[in-house]
């Protein structure tokens, strides 16, 4: 397990002031800074006046957690504070691993990824849609963090029971790599994953007009294995020695080696 010190010390917080730094998740401590980084960090102003141990924002912060009415609510909320303090966030899913892995991952996730485009509120991890194919190399430029150990990627065509999602299967990459930092030790600003945006022939996600993918049917034959060929040579020339795990893809899809 990664632990909030390793967390804080795997970026460095030297360029970082203000909301800045507390914008960026795996850096920001929010009331648990203390007086002299406050001041260090020009903090002052922008948190409550009295600071907090790590062990009592996870009290808080289960306290909210509880009063959430459905586990789709419990899995935003926790979506949530993965997005603003990624520190709190693992160590909340630490102390109470067995109440929490069902809700970040299945099977809490198999909803939350037919409910994506309907309770989206932050960017995470990367889009790769079928009309941007040949800008791949660029796309993937615009990771959120350049150093990168791990990849999850999926279409979002085969998830957990429920098939095709579309983009909406990007919930499986997010959910299993925070599982691969919570219990395998990977650290969380070294992951990244990818839904391949190939399109979609759920007709409830096309009809929706909510729906954040691209609005299309499938690509399918040739033109599917292209793509996915563009992206892996895409990776090797961006991420030389990352590792690319392939998650839910199509059932007759054999992508290449990685």
């Amino acid at each position: 397990m990664v632990t909030a010190r390793q967390v804080i010390a795997s970026g460095s917080s030297r360029n970082r002031r203000g909301m800045d730094l507390l914008d960026t998740p795996v850096l920001n401590k929010g009331t648990a800074f203390t007086a002299e980084e406050r001041t260090g960090f020009g903090l002052h102003g922008l948190l409550p006046p009295h600071g907090e141990t790590l062990d009592e924002q996870v009290a808080r912060a289960y306290e909210a957690f509880q009063k959430k009415d459905s586990d789709l609510e419990r899995h935003i909320y926790l979506r949530a504070l993965q997005d603003t303090n990624e520190v709190l966030f693992y160590r909340l899913l630490l102390d109470r691993i067995e109440e929490m892995t069902p809700l970040v991952y299945t099977p809490t996730v198999a909803l939350a990824c037919e409910q994506f485009s309907h309770i989206y509120r932050r960017p995470r991890g990367l889009f790769i849609s079928y009309p941007m194919r040949d800008s791949i190399p660029e796309l993937l430029r615009n990771r959120p963090n350049k150093d990168v150990d791990v990849i999850v990627v999926t279409d979002g065509e085969r998830i957990l029971g429920i098939g095709d999602q579309g983009v909406g299967g990007l919930g499986i990459p997010i959910g299993k790599l925070s599982l691969y930092s919570l219990i395998g030790g990977i650290r969380p600003e070294r992951t990244l994953p990818i839904v391949l945006d190939v399109g979609t022939n759920n007709a409830e996600r096309l009809r929706d007009p909510e729906y954040l993918g691209w609005r299309h049917e499938r690509v399918t034959g040739q033109e599917y294995f292209d793509f996915v060929n563009q992206f892996v040579q895409a990776v090797k020339q961006e991420l030389p020695g990352t590792c690319l795990q392939w998650g839910r893809l199509r059932n007759s899809a054999r992508p290449p080696h990685s």
